[in-house]
């Protein structure tokens, strides 16, 4: 994934009818009471609620002004988990087109605190968000993220209880064999032993002795397994 965000972050170019290159992020959590997706918005003074983005500075990779943008807007830095892709619209009375690339994110440091650009700020579920956000363009990529997040998950789910049922069948199972096989080992050693003890009794101490040695390897391979 590390490769595909540089990779996509270095693709800045690719249009040549674009004026203005900008990137910003989709940051989200889970919210602790009910598991749900939140996103983070942003309230622009008398402008717009949206999502934190700016433009490109030279030298940049679009994937570091996203970073960049959103921790000046915010207050948090964050961590860029995926490309989630790009919004285009035009802006000066319609004369320059714009470019916005987006990334996922989650929160790593930082805190809020209302600046010149940002006044407000608000976590907000799939339908609140879409409420709130002024622009139609910032709704279609709050679709394409939240397709992505419900991708990300199904990928990464737990394992059902039937399979965990199984999974932990299959361990008691496993365990049950080797006791059985550790008790017959125990058995065959204990064997040999009173054979070995039989044998010396007898006065055949060479008998005893290689039944013994064959007791001392036994034990010492079952050691190393």
């Amino acid at each position: 994934m590390k490769e595909q965000i540089q990779e996509s972050s270095s693709s800045i170019s690719s249009n040549s009818d674009i004026d203005v290159y900008a990137a910003g992020g989709l940051i989200y959590r889970e919210n602790l009471e009910d598991k749900s997706l939140e996103v983070l918005i942003i309230h622009r003074p008398d402008r717009d609620w949206s999502f934190p983005k700016g433009k490109q500075d030279p030298g940049e990779t679009l994937l570091q002004t996203a970073i960049r943008e959103t921790e000046e807007e915010t207050g948090f830095t964050c961590r860029a988990e995926d490309l989630i892709g790009q919004v285009n619209y035009s802006v000066s009375n319609k004369k320059l087109k714009k470019e916005v690339t987006y990334w996922a994110m989650t929160i790593e440091t930082g805190e809020f605190k209302p600046n010149n650009e940002v006044d407000m700020i608000q976590w907000a579920n799939y339908e609140k968000a879409k409420e709130l956000l002024t622009w139609d363009r910032d709704k279609k990529i709050l679709g394409t993220f939240t397709d992505w997040y419900s991708h990300k998950n199904k990928q990464s789910a737990p394992e059902d209880l039937e399979t965990q049922n199984e999974h932990a069948s299959g361990s008691n199972m496993h365990t049950k064999d080797n006791s059985d096989s550790d008790l017959k080992r125990i058995e065959s050693n204990l064997a040999l032993i009173e054979a070995a003890m039989d044998k010396a009794v007898d006065g055949d101490l060479e008998a005893a002795e290689d039944l013994m040695s064959q007791v001392k390897s036994r034990t010492k391979e079952s050691s190393l397994q």
